[in-house]
């Protein structure tokens, strides 16, 4: 079968059982904690910052807080369970991650939350910050990513991991593809990994209208995560900036030059989001459209999305 992106399938439509689009249930469990929805913006310096994060939480939606920032983790840490928050954040698979680690044991805190955060999580490097992480961490819900193919999910779950993220070079910032040739479509990738995944899968990456996330979830995504649509708003990451009295927030991904201290394995770019405004609305519209996309295909919940129909477009 030809690789598939979100624009090559269509969910098909079923009877309506709910008298009202609003009694469907978009609420998603991961780890020991309930969330109001099943999207999470990308943990990327461009698209979420302490501010975010705080936002997010206060309306019980799931975080993960980017691994590149001068920031403090211990204090963030501290700060968001004072505030009756979850504390989730990122590491990577070097130096400075074992010694922030180290820190945050140290002065005997617990992230509820734990992301390792790499282009390539199938990798020995990844095996043993996971056995480093699982040690000294037992109770904290560990997060692995991204890889893009069921052997990579294998083995990844069988390293510890309670979730996958899944998604190579589909996001609007990422050049991977074409600086390395290497890539993958997300319909695809969903289909791949969920065919032998026993822990819960984020589609990381691709999403470019609403739509896109029932159809991620459809293809067995428990969780779905996006970059650009949280992108230039006022509780997004980055300052206003104006160029010809038009107001923009900047956007680049992770491996580009302007999130990395050198010139190195750049594959990412930059692009500035108009200035959107409040995100509040943003999470309103996301809501209404997940339990408008649940009332057409029939169903009362994620679940019964998850066990959704869809056609191949031609």
């Amino acid at each position: 079968m030809r690789e598939l992106g979100y624009d090559d399938i269509s969910l098909k439509p079923k009877k309506c059982i709910v008298n009202s689009r609003k009694e469907c249930d978009t609420s998603v469990q991961l780890g020991k904690h309930k969330f109001d929805m099943p999207i999470i913006p990308a943990n990327m310096k461009s698209v979420v910052d302490i501010k975010t994060c705080e936002f997010l939480a206060e309306n019980n939606w799931f975080y993960i807080y980017h691994r590149f920032g001068n920031e403090d983790i211990c204090n963030f840490i501290k700060k968001m369970h004072n505030l009756d928050y979850i504390a989730s954040i990122s590491v990577g698979i070097n130096g400075d991650s074992y010694k922030l680690l180290n820190e945050i044991l140290s002065k005997d805190l617990l992230p509820d939350y734990i992301t390792i955060d790499v282009a390539n999580a199938w990798s020995e490097k990844s095996k043993k910050m996971v056995k480093e992480i699982k040690n000294n961490f037992p109770e904290s819900f560990l997060i692995v990513g991204n890889v893009a193919t069921a052997e990579a999910v294998e083995e990844i779950q069988e390293w510890g991991a309670g979730c996958c993220k899944v998604g190579l070079a589909c996001g609007k910032t990422c050049i991977t593809k074409h600086k390395t040739g290497v890539s993958r479509d997300m319909v695809s990738t969903l289909l791949d990994c969920q065919k032998v995944s026993r822990i819960p899968l984020i589609a990381d990456g691709g999403i470019v209208h609403h739509g896109d996330i029932s159809k991620a979830i459809c293809c067995k995504a428990n969780m779905v995560m996006a970059g650009h649509l949280f992108s230039g708003y006022e509780q997004s990451a980055g300052n206003i900036i104006e160029i010809d009295e038009t107001e923009y927030k900047e956007y680049y991904g992770n491996a580009s030059k302007y999130n990395k201290e050198e010139l190195k394995n750049i594959e990412g770019k930059k692009i500035l989001v108009k200035y959107r405004g409040n995100m509040k609305r943003l999470l309103v519209e996301l809501k209404e459209d997940l339990q408008s996309s649940i009332s057409y295909i029939g169903g009362r919940d994620l679940d019964s999305l998850r066990k959704a129909e869809y056609y191949i477009n031609c």
